[in-house]
């Protein structure tokens, strides 16, 4: 469980570092640039989300230093003085700091805030705090060119915060706008997110030359895996930006038409271009949140140069994605608890561990295809009973109930409590609980009884969750490449779950006729889902 605590909590820093870090350059460069246009308020609230992250950072450091005192813990006691006085503890106590102290300076500016003086100090201890996140990189364990990798890495993390939390508190402000201010800030905010994203692309390119060094390396490994995911991410935010760019410049005009009220609060009072524009800058804003898990994630992992005697070959890779005859039974309890070491994570995995494993992932993929199917033939409304699409979802909770890790109360060779401490079991029990709460939400709202009600976002909601659990979920395994090949069709499961979840959500946020691309996306994608997992294979 430590090592999962503390991906989340180094990554709910990286979250909070850039709505310091962001939320400062925004109220600098944008806001204040636009301060005839833009509320004073507006200037208020950027300051309160700065220090807002800062304390975030500060406290999920903190919890990071406790998590490690407790797994470095033993009969001896805490070994608290020697985690402090470590190279490790006095980084993390530098960063505690500098996040203590840009909350109070954020909190001054918040009472000043058209002083540029103030700003510009804002701006720089945010930075800083950004520096003390290189301190806990892969750069600050190395020997040769520590000082070099230390620098790209700290302006890789500033040009990452600088430009999402930039996304963030443009999102949230629009939000909160009382009509259409869009190219008021996202303007002013085009060419920050221009030289950020420049930085950011350059020492990334810099970094994965040292840390993945190879092609191989790049398609061997779980570092050089998640890179290649962060990549498409990257990708697809390049791509939402380069929209919303050509919509503020006008190439959007022919979408001017007034629409009615979709979703409450001011959505009557904006134009079409201007609704999809803001809708847009949500999905970038939270599709670039679920990049910084994925980063905490790559953090966390060994780089690729360090295992390159445990690396998959291209022939095990392809050996493992090849799709295969569904397995549509698998070894019995009594003959899965005979044969492997269930009670032994870190023991060879046996044929009827890899049968059990592929015959949850096979008859788990037949329900989802079976959703993804119903919702597509739901939406050309000639059967209208394929509305009750979400029930599969009863049937596929209580098979994972029973399938997901049977060392548990299957067979009992592990207790309750001690079975839940497992971070791989947390995961699944997360997700499991994930897919209960979709399936009662989503049934809900398609039985017509309250279409319009909250609920609706459950399942948005709890796939943008999934997909970012898939692209971070670990194994508790030695061998590196046994790991990888194990976690290898999670990251392709994720950006699928994720195109569900964000096109569910346009669909939701937009009205007719803007709605209907995202909404011919999401069940397909949840059919592709279904085809992964049917076709899955374990290395």
């Amino acid at each position: 469980m430590i090592p999962l605590a503390l991906v989340w909590l180094r990554a709910v820093g990286l979250v909070g570092q850039a709505l310091a870090l962001g939320g400062a350059a925004f109220a600098f460069f944008v806001l204040r640039a636009e301060r005839d246009r833009a509320p004073a308020r507006s200037l208020d609230w950027a300051g309160g989300l700065s220090a807002f992250g800062a304390v975030l950072v500060a406290a999920a450091q903190a919890g990071a230093l406790a998590a490690m005192v407790a797994a470095l813990s033993d009969d001896a006691g805490w070994p608290t003085d020697a985690l402090l006085g470590s190279t490790v503890g006095i980084a993390a106590l530098i960063r505690i700091a500098t996040g203590i102290v840009v909350a109070l300076v954020a909190l001054v500016v918040r009472r000043s805030p058209t002083s540029r003086t103030l700003g510009i100090v804002l701006l720089a201890v945010a930075a800083a705090l950004c520096f003390t996140g290189a301190l806990s990189s892969h750069a600050a364990g190395r020997v040769e060119g520590r000082l070099g990798l230390l620098v790209l890495s700290a302006i890789h993390q500033a040009a990452a915060s600088a430009w999402i939390g930039g996304l963030v508190c443009a999102a949230l402000l629009i939000a909160r706008s009382a009509r259409d201010r869009e190219e008021d800030w996202l303007r002013p905010f085009s060419p920050l997110a221009a030289v950020a994203v420049a930085a950011l692309a350059s020492t990334g390119i810099a970094l994965s030359f040292q840390w993945v060094a190879s092609p191989a390396s790049a398609i061997g490994t779980s570092y050089g895996a998640m890179v290649l995911t962060k990549i498409v991410l990257f990708i697809a935010l390049l791509t939402m930006g380069a929209m919303n760019y050509l919509a503020l410049r006008g190439h959007g005009a022919r979408l001017s038409r007034r629409v009615p009220r979709i979703a409450g609060g001011s959505d009557d009072a904006r134009p079409a271009r201007s609704l999809v524009l803001c809708r847009r800058v949500e999905v970038e804003a939270g599709l670039a949140i679920v990049t910084l898990f994925l980063a905490a994630a790559i953090g966390s992992a060994p780089p690729a140069v360090d295992i390159a005697d445990q690396r998959a070959t291209l022939q095990e890779i392809l050996h493992v994605m090849a799709p295969g005859w569904p397995r549509l039974h698998g070894p019995t309890i009594a003959e899965l608890n005979a044969a492997s070491a269930l009670d032994d994570p870190l023991a060879p995995r046996t044929p009827e561990d890899t049968a059990w494993g592929e015959f949850g992932h096979n008859v788990s993929g037949l329900f989802v295809l079976g959703m993804g199917l119903l919702a597509t033939l739901e939406r050309t409304r000639w059967a209208p009973w394929a509305r009750h699409w979400p029930l599969l979802l009863i049937g596929l909770t209580a098979f994972l109930a029973w399938n997901l890790d049977p060392e548990g109360w299957q067979t009992g060779r592990v207790g309750f409590w001690e079975h839940l401490l497992g971070y791989e079991v947390l995961q699944h029990r997360i997700l499991l609980g994930l897919t209960a709460l979709l399936g009662v939400a989503e049934w809900r709202v398609r039985s017509g009884r309250n279409p319009n009600s909250r609920w609706r976002y459950a399942f948005p909601f709890v796939c943008i969750v999934a997909g970012t659990l898939m692209l971070s979920h670990a194994h508790a395994v030695t061998n590196a490449k046994i790991g990888f090949l194990m976690e290898l069709s999670h990251l392709p499961m994720g950006l699928v779950v994720l195109t569900a979840g964000w096109a569910r959500w346009l669909e939701l946020r937009l009205s007719p006729p803007e709605n209907r691309l995202p909404g011919r996306l999401w069940a397909p994608a949840l059919a592709l889902l279904g085809l992964l997992l049917v076709f899955y294979r374990e290395g």
